[in-house]
């Protein structure tokens, strides 16, 4: 394929992207006008500074910000209108949108005095509270915890004492310090490796679901999985299962419903 061919290629393949792109903005554009209205109604009051705003829409929204126009009614009758534009934190996707536009709106609420929770905020964590699997740090019984560490105390003692106290001094004739010193080296190995892998999988999901997994939570795994290894660890694993479960089974969820947190 000539260079030519290659960048005609690339090229359609930004348009093709640059279309779902817009696709994508156009139909969120509709659906926060059409179900959320009152949110970005409530937004233009306290950010527009115009709390006899009688209605308001989106605009216009891209990965950098969302604009926002209100209509208001004059004293003599006349209606006037106004607009203003939100950027967004950073480049935002349609999820990542959708939270800043959220957070406007709660803002919003809090300064205009509205009790209740901007229903596109609702809607969200609704929609959280069915997908995401909690993370909190559990460790295995007291009874478990206590027959590993003394497993790996007896393993190490076993491979660096010579001269065992005499109750053990049996064991040497049937294990030899040198097979007890590959078997603890292997063991901790085997720890240290889980504990590698659980620090990476927590990494992952408190980079890309942060409100799943916190710094904190990612040392207390780490730190189980370096103990107690697999005892510890299988809470883990199923928690992981249940992640994917969720994600395989679960149909995309459509702000065209009511709105954000419901099943198509």
């Amino acid at each position: 394929m000539s260079q030519q061919q290659r960048q005609k290629m690339m090229m359609r393949q930004r348009q093709k992207m640059s279309q779902q792109l817009a696709q994508e903005q156009e139909k969120l554009k509709e659906q926060l006008n059409l179900i959320y209205s009152e949110d970005i109604l409530n937004i233009a009051r306290h950010f527009g500074n115009k709390r006899e705003a009688t209605a308001a829409q989106v605009t216009d929204i891209d990965n950098k910000a969302i604009t926002i126009q209100w209509e208001w009614t004059e004293k003599g009758g006349k209606k006037s209108t106004d607009e203003m534009q939100f950027a967004f934190r950073e480049a935002a996707s349609a999820g990542s949108a959708i939270q800043e536009i959220s957070d406007l709106a709660s803002e919003a609420h809090k300064a205009l005095g509205v009790a209740t929770k901007p229903q596109l905020t609702k809607d969200k964590e609704a929609l959280e509270a069915r997908t995401l699997v909690n993370f909190a740090f559990k460790p295995p019984s007291l009874v478990v915890m206590v027959a590993v560490l003394f497993g790996l105390f007896a393993t190490g003692y076993l491979a660096f004492v010579e001269d065992l106290h005499p109750p053990l001094g049996f064991v040497r004739s049937y294990v030899s310090r040198l097979t007890c010193y590959y078997f603890f080296v292997i063991v901790i190995g085997l720890h240290v490796l889980e504990a590698l892998a659980v620090f990476s999988v927590c990494q992952l999901i408190k980079t890309f679901q942060p409100r799943q997994m916190t710094t904190e939570t990612q040392i207390k795994w780490t730190i189980g999985g370096a103990l107690f290894g697999m005892f510890c660890l299988h809470e883990f694993i199923a928690r992981i299962m249940r992640q994917f479960d969720i994600a395989e089974n679960m149909k995309a969820p459509s702000l065209s419903q009511r709105g954000y947190g419901k099943e198509e």
